[in-house]
């Protein structure tokens, strides 16, 4: 029953964190054992304490394990299917082309951040996880990095304001944010962002 409920409800390469497996009439106790049970016995594989994982076959028949990676993905950008985080800082700022500096610790914004700002470890790989300022869901996910973007753009960004807001512009109308989406959540942030604003020239949908 319990591998049936695992098989059924993930995916092989999928992360499956211990606290997210809620099963009607057993115990955390109880799932526990029968984590660990599956595990003694290589039905399913534990990552680190907490995270297990159905492993893929590769073409060589191979058991492959997860990345570090795919568990924060998993955990604190899209958990079982939903939006809940979004990566931030100059981690976005890299990934969109404003900085080409590599960061050495990813930054992600998230729901299930532990503390408004933490320093994670998975399987000895260090992210920094923050708290949003409001709750993430598909709706404003990409309103929030745009404007989480903008409000430390004068720390993140190598390039110049003007490219800056064209690099944005290009972002918020690949994803279809609207003025009325930013109105909607801009007064979470400090001051300074109408600055950057400003001095980026951005745009956006305007309905």
């Amino acid at each position: 029953m319990f591998m049936d409920y695992i098989v059924q409800n993930y995916k092989d390469g999928e992360p499956i964190f211990l606290t997210d497996i809620s099963i009607e009439g057993m115990s955390e106790e109880n799932i526990r054992y029968h984590l660990k049970r599956l595990t003694d016995i290589g039905k399913i594989y534990r990552f680190e304490a907490g995270v297990y994982y159905l492993p893929k076959t590769n073409i060589l028949g191979e058991k492959t394990t997860i990345s570090a990676e795919t568990v924060a993905i998993n955990k604190y950008i899209v958990r079982r299917g939903k939006q809940v985080g979004f990566y931030s800082g100059y981690t976005f700022a890299n990934r969109i082309g404003l900085s080409t500096q590599v960061p050495m610790v990813e930054e992600i914004t998230s729901n299930f951040a532990p503390a408004q700002v933490r320093e994670v470890n998975i399987k000895n790989r260090k992210f920094i996880i923050r708290r949003p300022v409001t709750g993430i869901t598909e709706e404003n996910v990409y309103t929030l990095q745009f404007l989480d973007c903008l409000k430390d753009i004068d720390k993140s960004a190598e390039v110049d304001m003007n490219e800056c807001g064209r690099i944005l512009t290009q972002f918020a109308q690949s994803h279809s944010i609207t003025k009325a989406q930013v109105d909607m959540l801009i007064g979470h942030y400090p001051m300074k962002i109408y600055k950057a604003i400003y001095e980026t020239g951005v745009k956006y949908v305007s309905a």
